[in-house]
């Protein structure tokens, strides 16, 4: 590089880096070297010099000889292309740390490549939502470059061509030729992985900037799901069923104490104990009902979704469940002892796990399927603070339309909890997957609150009427009302910019007009800038 060139590289400039990538176990690494002085501790090498191209669980693996060592060993991810990338004439992958406002269109233009080429390199169908501080792998068939005003340019074809930091200026010709050589490529992988380190450090971002309220925008078909694998595949993966045990009847009668009133915790659900395993076992009504549970759950395996342990069919059929030794969400706010003990971060943590169970079963399972009984008394709480989606009862399949986004169906009868039905589901029986969005918008503002979703025939979520403000945020009067509303039981111990912006997040999933609601994958995202 010349000292022109050196000189002209404006702080924050994105640049690329050469380095050499091997495969090790399941996992393709280059090791690069880091002054560990500069910085005071691996969160800060992760996240502020790289840029979200490690992480610090990588460092701390990486480095555990570590002992205050001047030089640490930084495992930067990259990958050599395949032969599926080299039939397509990708010759180089290079791996790009996601930042603030990042998308798949913006980094294609960005290297001068089709936005659906990204989406196969990363083996993704539906590329819902990237997230800063992660990778994602761009394939080029050249050699890459970065253009660098690609978000400031006019899209006006008489300006001049943009400048770009091309690879031939920090790669020396001996390494190029040594690079496409097959006998090398074998052996070492080596293969051109980007290191776009923005040399800037990170802003503090204020807590107006960050917390203001967003407008949650319906999602492109392509966005609308999520997942990242074939159709086959998953239809392939839903017919799989998990074996179930059969309990006889007075298997179940000794676990209860022959159904014992001390061993109720729910409508019709039971504690009991089976060897040395804890169970919940609900009565169900009809074999019919038994049946269509069996069919959902024996289809779904997810840490968020209660496991469904085993059945025992007779007059009247029971379901055998994994126990949740905190009981249900409602149990916990309602509990003093235990609401003190649900801490802001338990909180957050549960209402992030509560979140990707609802995402998982509209868009990861095939059939998607509403749940329609959203509501805290069906949120168990692990013995260490994890939610898990319970009462499949109502649940219903929908029929994905991807021009439509979703489909709508209306039905006669109005089924769920007051207090948790959306108004078009309650007026005029329209359903959607935005009445689970709905109904995950009270319990937001039940972990916030602690309230009930009805009291004294007033609903919860008319006690945020004072966020309809746009002035909010700023409002000392508003922010007031916002301590008043939550929970004392948390004793002021939380974020306030956290509480603004996840009361804001229920006060949008709880909008009137569904099509103003975010969908789950709007949810995961705006909850993932704060858990």
């Amino acid at each position: 590089m010349t000292e022109a060139d050196s000189t002209s590289l404006a702080l924050g400039r994105e640049i690329i880096i050469p380095i050499s990538c091997s495969c090790t176990g399941q996992f393709s690494k280059a090791i690069v070297k880091y002054n560990f002085s500069t910085s005071g501790s691996f969160a800060g090498v992760a996240c502020g010099a790289f840029e979200g191209l490690v992480k610090a669980q990588s460092l701390v693996d990486e480095n555990t000889d570590f002992e205050g060592n001047v030089l640490i060993k930084v495992p930067i991810r990259c990958a050599c292309p395949n032969e599926d990338d080299r039939s397509n004439d990708v010759n180089y992958l290079v791996t790009y740390p996601v930042i603030e406002d990042d998308n798949t269109d913006l980094i294609a233009r960005k290297f001068g490549i089709q936005e659906e080429m990204i989406w196969k390199a990363n083996g993704l169908q539906s590329f819902d939502s990237i997230f800063p501080k992660t990778t994602v792998l761009m394939p080029t068939k050249d050699v890459p470059v970065v253009d660098w005003d690609i978000e400031t340019r006019s899209d006006d074809p008489a300006l001049s061509p943009r400048g770009v930091i091309p690879l031939t200026k920090v790669v020396s010709s001996t390494e190029t030729t040594v690079s496409l050589k097959p006998q090398v490529l074998l052996a070492l992988g080596v293969v051109v992985a980007v290191v776009l380190i923005i040399v800037a450090s990170c802003v503090c971002i204020s807590i107006r900037r960050k917390y203001r309220p967003r407008s949650f925008r319906p999602l492109t078909p392509r966005n609308s799901v999520s997942s990242n694998l074939s159709p086959d595949f998953l239809d392939g993966v839903s017919k799989l069923k998990h074996s179930l045990i059969s309990f006889s009847l007075e298997e179940l009668r000794i676990a209860t104490e022959d159904f014992n009133e001390s061993t109720v915790i729910g409508t019709a659900v039971y504690r009991g104990r089976i060897g040395s395993l804890y169970v919940a076992i609900e009565r169900m009504n009809s074999v019919e009902a038994a049946r269509h549970v069996i069919c959902i759950l024996t289809k779904m395996n997810h840490l968020n979704v209660v496991r469904l342990e085993g059945c025992c069919y007779g007059s009247t059929p029971y379901l055998v469940f994994e126990f949740a030794q905190n009981g249900s969400l409602r149990e916990c706010l309602t509990s003093a002892p235990i609401s003190r003990q649900l801490t802001w971060a338990k909180r957050l943590q549960i209402a992030f796990d509560l979140a990707v169970a609802i995402h998982y079963i509209h868009y990861c399972t095939k059939p998607a399927y509403v749940h329609r009984n959203i509501n805290s008394r069906n949120v168990l709480i692990t013995k260490d603070w994890r939610a898990k989606i319970s009462g499949f009862r109502l649940a219903k399949s929908v029929i994905f339309n991807e021009e439509k986004e979703q489909t709508n169906w209306n039905e006669s009868v109005v089924v769920g909890r007051k207090g948790y039905l959306a108004p078009e589901y309650l007026s005029d029986g329209l359903a959607s997957l935005k009445v689970d969005v709905f109904a995950y918008g009270v319990i937001l503002l039940e972990l916030l609150s602690s309230k009930e979703a009805t009291m004294e025939g007033k609903l919860l979520k008319d006690s945020v009427n004072f966020l309809v403000d746009a002035g909010f945020e700023s409002s000392s009067g508003s922010l007031n009302k916002l301590k008043e509303f939550l929970d004392p039981a948390l004793e002021g111990d939380y974020p306030i910019g956290d509480a603004m912006c996840l009361t804001i997040l229920a006060k949008a999933c709880i909008e009137e007009d569904p099509h103003n609601r975010p969908t789950m994958n709007d949810v995961l995202k705006a909850l993932s800038r704060i858990v």
